[in-house]
């Protein structure tokens, strides 16, 4: 099969899994402590209502006491509620969703596996891909790096698929963009890529 471009008929992108497991493991601790906290407090809150019940006339320093111990120990709570779910879970599913990244170009298809423990491979043609673009956030930037973004055709307000870690984004999105340009309009013939790999 002859494309138009100059690049291999098959390419592997390079993923930075390093930057990319810092980055997903503090996702992971942010998103479980924000998820966790507000049910601490609002239990530290129940508890301390109860608590203050049978106090109706004290003074004010003395619920300010109370409410700030109950606080600190949801605070303590939400914390340990937060590691557990972290160690137990997320870390390990962010080391997967590391080992697993892939995003490669297969002929006119571009190919994307993902997932943590469940994987997902999937393949889009590129006649169905349409607008490449990077995305840098604060908590990106902190960590060095951009993420690759790309709309597949579907349902109105589809979200774009986003791809965090790719090595040098921005490069990657102008090379898929030239090879899109070229591969959008082939058919993939499945004997063509496996005639190649017998030679």
């Amino acid at each position: 099969m002859n494309f138009k471009d100059s690049f291999p008929l098959e390419i592997e992108f390079s993923i930075d899994r390093d930057r990319l497991y810092r980055y997903l493991r503090f996702q992971a601790l942010a998103g479980c402590f924000a998820l966790v906290l507000p049910l601490s407090v609002f239990f530290a809150s129940a508890f301390y209502d109860s608590h203050m019940a049978a106090y109706r006339h004290a003074g004010l320093s003395f619920r300010i006491g109370w409410l700030t111990i109950y606080l600190l120990g949801g605070l303590i709570v939400s914390t340990g509620l937060t590691l557990t779910a972290y160690g137990c879970y997320f870390r390990p599913a962010a080391r997967l969703k590391v080992k697993n990244l892939r995003l490669l170009v297969d002929g006119p298809y571009l190919r994307f596996v993902s997932g943590s423990f469940i994987k997902f491979d999937r393949r889009y043609h590129f006649r169905d891909i349409s607008c490449y673009a990077t995305i840098e956030g604060p908590v990106l930037r902190r960590y060095g790096m951009k993420s690759l973004s790309f709309r597949v055709q579907g349902p109105p307000h589809t979200p774009p698929i986003v791809i965090p870690g790719v090595t040098d984004a921005e490069g990657v999105r102008d090379v898929l963009c030239e090879i899109d340009a070229s591969r959008e309009n082939h058919t993939f013939q499945p004997s063509a890529i496996s005639d190649r790999r017998s030679q």
